[in-house]
């Protein structure tokens, strides 16, 4: 266990991070002085079971979560403390994060799943759960504790015995929803450390190594044949998420994927193309941008390139976004965030960004705290996602 954090904790290191908060930390001790006052286990049958809450938590769960945060502590130093954001949460985001995770726990099925075409799809299931985490939450834990314990175990359900997060007769290409897929367990798997869960996203990860084509790039399936970037900055996520958990990632794979997209970017626009050569699009641009910045090349050419690309758009700018509103936002929002260890000019480029686009989204919500914007709950966990940056509590958001 303590072999696996520092691995993570020195990836981390090694790609350039800013450091894990001062609240971080302070969250492990009280889990951990908290966890002193419990006894119950917490083993596979309760994350398998819709019951799962705090009480499940154990003294030596907590006592691994203290050792974690001083080992990070030393890893990082001082840099733990650092100032928060500019651009926090506000009233009106709060407002419209609360609406909407409460829609989407009072939507959740029983099995974990939500209704809708694609809402019994492992990427739909993961990026809902995600939208839980990024407010705080994990499994058992938190005031939506349950629904992200639910929803992790649906993921668990489904995986393959090749590892493989999809199964056949559910709506949309399988990359797809193993990328977002395994990223929720990654998340998952870090803030919990359950066995299963390591287990899971262990073969998850292989699967997405042994998917990866000659070109660096991954497409619809789970085989190393085409490429797009849409498909490879999923996985690149996933990986990092993974990374980040202590679990092992090739180097050379990493390198790969960099290698494929930056082959997306036009020098001619700053922005990225699905494949090489092709039309640049915002949503693929922040793609793009945060895909590079996640697998550290955070200082890369083609990031400020990008980066300015966005700012071009609206709310910041004056083009319109094209096509994928909600999943373009997403990169976006989470690329210029990761911008701001680029200096001033990306730290402004945040502070400008990020209330517009609480205005944006705050006025796209609907009555009941969801967001339309196609494929059932993906909008509105989008959105959260978005809404939910400045909090920080999701390792992949962190500078």
């Amino acid at each position: 266990m303590v072999r696996q954090g520092r691995e993570g904790c020195e990836g981390q290191w090694r790609e350039g991070r800013e450091g894990v908060r001062t609240r971080v930390i302070a969250g492990a001790l009280a889990r951990w002085r908290s966890g002193l006052r419990r006894t119950p286990h917490l083993t596979s049958s309760h994350l398998t079971s819709s019951h799962l809450t705090s009480s499940h938590l154990t003294s030596s769960r907590a006592l691994r979560a203290l050792a974690l945060a001083l080992l990070v502590t030393l890893c990082v130093g001082a840099s733990a403390g650092e100032a928060p954001d500019a651009a926090e949460i506000s009233p009106r985001a709060q407002a419209s994060i609360d609406r909407g995770l409460a829609f989407l726990a009072s939507t959740q099925r029983a099995d974990g799943s939500w209704p809708g075409q694609y809402g019994d799809t492992t990427g739909i299931v993961g990026a809902c759960a995600l939208a839980f985490m990024g407010a705080g939450n994990t499994p058992g834990r938190g005031q939506y504790g349950k629904h992200v314990a639910r929803a992790i175990q649906f993921l668990v359900r489904k995986a393959q015995p090749d590892g493989l997060l999809y199964q056949n007769g559910m709506q949309g290409m399988p990359m797809y929803h193993h990328g977002l897929a395994c990223l929720a367990v990654g998340e998952a798997w870090g803030a919990t450390q359950e066995r299963r869960l390591r287990d899971v996203l262990k073969l998850a990860v292989q699967r997405i190594i042994t998917s990866q084509n000659k070109e660096g790039g991954w497409r619809y399936y789970a085989r190393a044949a085409d490429d797009d970037l849409s498909v490879t900055v999923m996985e690149l996520l996933a990986l990092r998420a993974a990374k980040d958990a202590g679990i092992f990632v090739p180097k050379d794979v990493i390198d790969a994927g960099i290698g494929y997209v930056k082959k997306c970017a036009n020098a001619r626009d700053g922005g990225f193309g699905y494949r090489p050569g092709g039309e640049s699009g915002f949503a693929r641009t922040g793609a793009g941008v945060l895909s590079l910045q996640v697998a550290g090349d955070y200082r890369a050419a083609e990031v400020k390139n990008g980066i300015e690309y966005l700012l071009r758009h609206k709310p910041v700018g004056a083009k319109s976004i094209d096509d994928w509103y909600f999943y373009g936002h997403y990169y976006a929002a989470q690329s210029i965030y990761q911008a701001q260890g680029m200096g001033e000019w990306g730290r402004r480029a945040w502070q400008a960004w990020y209330p517009g686009a609480v205005t944006e989204l705050s006025a796209k919500q609907r009555p009941d705290g969801s967001w339309d914007g196609g494929h059932g709950a993906y909008s509105s966990a989008m959105a959260l996602l978005v809404l939910e940056i400045p909090y920080r509590y999701l390792p992949i958001y962190q500078r």
